[in-house]
C-alpha cells in the first residue's frame, strides 16, 4: 500500500442494466486501476430487489473497502467518472442504471453537503447497502453495532440473496 493511502472508504457498487454481474466486477478493477485508489476488500456479491422506484429488474449489489489519498470531493468526482465510462444515466429518480458507485462511508467523518452525505443518507435504510458492509467493515465498534441493529431492522422488509460464484 501507498504511503499517500491514507483514507479509508467502503463504497456500495450496484448495476441492474445489462450484465450486472459483469458490470460490477470490471467496476472494481477500474476503480483499483485507479493510482489514487486501493481496493482492500470486497464483499459477497448479492441479488437484490430494487427500493423506492420498483418497477424494474432487480440488482446486483456489494460493497469495496478502499484506501485512497483523495478527500472526500475528490473521490466523488472520481467515481462519477467511472459511472460515465459505464454509460450512467440519471433519468429516474431510484430508476434503472448500468452502474451505481456510492460513497458510504469516509474514515469516521460525517459530512452533510448538496453534493454529498457521508454517511450515505439512504445507508441505514438499505440491506442491500448494510449486508455487504457487514461483511467488509472492520472499523469501530460503534458503527458495527449501528450497522448490525439497522439490518435487524429492516432484513423482513427487503429482498436479498448472496449470488454464488
Amino acid at each position: 500500500m501507498s504511503a499517500g493511502f491514507k483514507h479509508t472508504a467502503f463504497i456500495g457498487i450496484g448495476s441492474n442494466l445489462g450484465d450486472s454481474l459483469q458490470t460490477v466486477k470490471a467496476a472494481v478493477d477500474v476503480i483499483d486501476a485507479d493510482p489514487q485508489i486501493e481496493v482492500t476488500g470486497s464483499s459477497s456479491w448479492y441479488d437484490t430487489s430494487p427500493v423506492g422506484y420498483e418497477a424494474q429488474a432487480n440488482f446486483v449489489n456489494g460493497v469495496i473497502k478502499i484506501k485512497t489519498s483523495y478527500t472526500p470531493i475528490e473521490l466523488l468526482d472520481a467515481l462519477n467518472q467511472i459511472e460515465k465510462r459505464f454509460k450512467r444515466k440519471r433519468t429516474i429518480h431510484w430508476g434503472p442504471r448500468t452502474l451505481d458507485l456510492d460513497i458510504e462511508l469516509y474514515d469516521e467523518e460525517t459530512i452533510r453537503t448538496l453534493r454529498l452525505e457521508i454517511p450515505h443518507h439512504e445507508m441505514f435504510n438499505r440491506l442491500f447497502v448494510l449486508k455487504p458492509l457487514e461483511e467488509v467493515f472492520d472499523g469501530n465498534t460503534e458503527m458495527v453495532l449501528r450497522i448490525h441493529d439497522a439490518i435487524t431492522k429492516i432484513q423482513e422488509t427487503q429482498q436479498i440473496r448472496k449470488i454464488e460464484n
